[in-house]
């Protein structure tokens, strides 16, 4: 088939990786479409983290065959901390270059680079994809601020999409409380970049560096804010009877890791709750490797891709029953569910996976098999694909 030629749009692009999944799964997305013989763009700011820029060392960056050009955001803070990206330079940039490509691909909600985005598609009458990534419903943080957003801004990019992708059944249902036509929305799961599991740390490392030898590791890898459920996990925590036993919160503080600090003192557990910060690469490999366990308790998740990433590593998991990869852990029998706040629930779960390791790791070992024959990326770009021909087919009766 012909190589297409595809313009990806998100604000936060390769190596933003604070900015949680939706960096990772575009980059990776790109990468394998670009292996695939495409020819792939993307349109992102220069975002980093919370105090930093990406300084790409040019205009245009090349990354992995993926043509990137970063625009310089005004404001860092504004982009951090309240999700406004104000990219200089890229109106102008869509007007001139949007009719050299054949489609366009949006990713993530209510940022005003998909309303530039869509004004030049729609200009040239060409047809856009749209990935949510779980940031469609209003939820969370200033809910009234993203109704004003939608009636203004945001509305208008799901009504005029030609697909939109959903990444499991549990957003195809907000897409749809949203407005969406059912008939323009195609599931395709998150991939898994397969090759990045093929040669793991050696165990024990992570538990060195941070006292955790003789102890049994309870890990939490995320994003710090409301909607991780990170206060959940650690009410049933306290309630562990396991003294070996230490949590380990794992990531970046989004707003909410004052809170979590403050009720992790008042439960009294100072000495058994370790917070290291955001962990990238050969890191988080290592603290999947040294888990016992990995708990992924957010509500409002259309997805996560943290409990497949452990599972790729050995370890076992526990999700919520309000997390999209549940369907799949659940469906194929490799982890454990637990009710979203049903406190006694979770920590009688956590000890029951300490205490039967052998079920446990039996159930990790089938994850890993089904995951490299379902979930790599060479099968789910090639769906992609296949949205983008569909679309562009409809596009041109």
């Amino acid at each position: 088939m012909t190589p297409l030629r595809i313009l990806q749009v998100t604000p936060y692009f390769y190596p933003a990786w604070a900015y949680g999944g939706i960096p990772r799964v575009a980059y990776e997305l790109s990468r394998e479409l670009v292996r695939k013989g495409h020819e792939v763009t993307v349109y992102t700011t220069d975002v980093l983290d919370e105090n930093s820029r990406h300084d790409p060392g040019g205009e245009i960056s090349r990354v992995d065959g993926i043509k990137v050009h970063y625009f310089k955001n005004l404001s860092n803070s504004l982009a951090y901390h309240h999700q406004i990206y104000l990219p200089s330079g890229l109106s102008s940039r869509m007007r001139r270059s949007i009719p050299g490509f054949d489609l366009v691909h949006l990713h993530g909600h209510r940022h005003f680079l998909n309303n530039i985005a869509r004004h030049y598609a729609l200009k040239n009458n060409m047809k856009y994809v749209f990935s949510g990534h779980g940031t469609v419903p209003r939820i969370e943080r200033k809910i009234g601020a993203k109704l004003l957003f939608d009636r203004l801004f945001g509305d208008v990019i799901l009504r005029d999409a030609g697909r939109l992708v959903a990444v499991s059944d549990c957003e195809v249902k907000q897409y749809e409380e949203m407005g969406v036509d059912p008939k323009k929305i195609e599931v395709i799961y998150n991939g898994i970049d397969i090759g990045a599991y093929g040669s793991l740390p050696g165990k024990g490392g992570f538990r060195r560096k941070y006292g955790l030898t003789d102890k049994r590791v309870i890990l939490y890898l995320g994003k710090i804010t409301r909607r991780k459920g990170l206060d959940f996990l650690v009410r049933a925590f306290s309630g562990l009877r396991a003294e070996d036993a230490r949590l380990v919160i794992a990531g970046n503080d989004m707003g909410f890791k004052k809170e979590v600090v403050r009720l992790v003192m008042e439960k009294g557990l100072e000495d058994r709750v370790i917070f290291t910060g955001l962990l990238t690469g050969e890191e988080k490999l290592a603290a999947y490797a040294d888990a016992d366990v990995l708990v992924y308790p957010a509500v409002h998740e259309i997805f996560g891709l943290v409990p497949f990433e452990a599972i790729m590593c050995g370890a076992p998991v526990i999700v919520t029953d309000d997390c999209g990869c549940g369907e799949i852990i659940g469906r194929e029998d490799i982890g454990y569910i637990v009710k979203y706040g049903d406190i006694a629930g979770l920590g009688d779960m956590i000890g029951r996976v300490l205490a039967r390791r052998g079920e446990a790791l039996e159930k990790s070992r089938r994850g890993r098999e089904f995951i490299v024959a379902n979930l790599s990326w060479d099968r789910i770009a090639e769906k992609y694909a296949g949205v983008y021909r569909a679309s562009l087919a409809e596009a041109a009766v």
